[in-house]
């Protein structure tokens, strides 16, 4: 009895991990309205750059460029970092079923 409490006890603690995971995955994905207007406001911040003539408007598009590109890179690494873990624990919880079909 003591090690299907157990059993019960670590099942359920597995399948809110899971279930938490998947919110966030969700959460963050629909954060991507946030990226996506940093690149419009940076491609606005750029095109006034060129038209108004401001000196420095190349080195403010590379800054831009970059910062744009690190909010990409960063979006694309948490985004994948979650479906991994996600991805871990559904198999963990396979190989248990397993285990036990095999028992």
């Amino acid at each position: 009895m003591n090690s299907t409490y157990h059993h019960l006890k670590d099942t359920k603690k597995e399948e809110g991990q899971k279930e938490l995971l998947e919110r966030n995955l969700e959460a963050h994905r629909s954060r991507r309205w946030l990226t996506n207007s940093i690149y419009v406001m940076s491609l606005l911040v750029v095109v006034l750059c060129f038209y108004f003539h401001v000196p420095q408007a190349a080195i403010i598009t590379l800054i831009l460029f970059l910062i744009c590109a690190t909010s990409e890179i960063l979006y694309r690494a948490l985004d994948k970092k979650i479906e991994l873990r996600l991805k871990r624990i559904k198999q963990e919880k396979r190989k248990i079923i397993f285990k036990e079909n095999k028992s």
